[in-house]
Parts: structure tokens; C-alpha cells; sequence
């Protein structure tokens, strides 16, 4: 039978700890946050959408140390 509960964000509060963490973003990756940012992800095409996920995995990879 498939779990129907809805996950929220106090599912992930209690995996993660305070603090800052860093990343290095490319300068292509820096704009397509800010492109995001000015137009929302429906405007998104298939690539900008990979380098969305790249940035991504960087925070989760930052985020999980």
C-alpha cells in the first residue's frame, strides 16, 4: 500500500543541524538562481532545470556534512 502523508518541512528539521554552510557556485549557476528567482520555475527550459538540480545537490551535499 503507497503512504499517502504528506511530508512537511518538520520531517527534515530534526536531520539537519544549526549552523552556516558554504558552497561554490559557477557563474552560470548564479544566474539561474536569479533567473529562477525573476521568473519562477514554469519558465524553466530542460537545461535550465540541470543546473538547478546541480545547485541543488551542492546545498543537500553542504547541508548533509
Amino acid at each position: 500500500m503507497k503512504n499517502t502523508k504528506k511530508v512537511t518541512l518538520e520531517d527534515y528539521r530534526g536531520m539537519i543541524k544549526d549552523g552556516d554552510i558554504s558552497v561554490h557556485l559557477t557563474r552560470d549557476q548564479k544566474a539561474m538562481i536569479l533567473k529562477t528567482y525573476d521568473y519562477g520555475l514554469n519558465e524553466l527550459t530542460e537545461i535550465d532545470e540541470m543546473l538547478l538540480s546541480a545547485v541543488i545537490r551542492q546545498l543537500k551535499a553542504a547541508i548533509d556534512q
